[in-house]
């Protein structure tokens, strides 16, 4: 596949999920590296600040959506919860399995298809995930169904900065850099310029949480992470 841009498709996505499930799978090997150096370490610090903007997860259910290598996940169980760690990628999972992280349980599977019972978390996380999943609002409505009644979901993802001398040297950095260095050191150049292509055309963050509101969602919030390429947003289930 060619076209990179990110594509909302509900109806027929299977083929953009080979595509992604195939690319994610070979990449494991330089994953976490690549993250921190691309990110300059601050994929960590904007995990970390997630649980400043979501209920105690202490002795709760948690949902690791799309979890990838696991950092998400060993940080949930690092602050009690019980984590069930959800990806569509084996490889990945295995990597997140060797992490040794206690209170996990791992689930291959589809975000949009989650082989999990309805109202059993109280806690759904999913972090730099959600611009890989063309079926979006398909996406939503399993999210909603899973999470318990007054359950939260958080979302971190990049985004497009707005000061525009932030991104001015972003767009260099989507466009260039992400693409040169992800590739040299990965291997796979094809994987890094759709990582960069999705960065650069998912959902407006505002649009996303108008998206969350139409299944369901309450109590929206949005907050930007420094410095402007990150945000974190929150909604809840509201308890019946």
């Amino acid at each position: 596949m060619k076209n990179y841009a990110y594509k909302i498709d509900n109806q027929a996505p299977e083929e953009k999920k080979r595509f992604i499930r195939s690319m994610f799978d070979t990449i494991v090997p330089t994953y976490d590296l690549l993250n921190h150096v691309l990110s300059l370490g601050t994929d960590l610090w904007w995990r970390k600040n997630i649980f400043s903007r979501i209920q105690p997860v202490h002795d709760k259910n948690a949902l690791d959506m799309a979890c990838g290598t696991g950092d998400l996940s060993r940080l949930l169980a690092k602050k009690g919860a019980r984590v069930t760690a959800l990806d569509f990628s084996f490889p990945m999972l295995q990597k997140a399995r060797r992490k040794r992280v206690a209170s996990h349980f791992f689930v291959a599977g589809d975000a949009g298809a989650q082989p999990l019972s309805g109202d059993t978390f109280e806690i759904a996380t999913i972090a730099f995930g959600i611009r890989n999943i063309p079926d979006i609002d398909v996406f939503m409505k399993e999210a909603f169904r899973v999470l318990a009644p007054g359950g939260e979901l958080a979302i971190l993802e990049l985004v497009r900065p707005a000061n525009r001398l932030v991104s001015f040297f972003y767009k260099f950095y989507l466009g260039r850099l992400l693409p040169l260095v992800g590739g040299i050191i990965s291997g796979k150049p094809q994987a890094y310029r759709y990582l960069a292509e999705t960065i650069a055309t998912f959902i407006d963050p505002i649009d996303l949480v108008l998206m969350l509101r139409r299944h369901g969602f309450t109590h929206t919030g949005v907050f930007p992470q420094r410095p402007g390429m990150a945000v974190i947003i929150t909604a809840r289930k509201e308890a019946s």
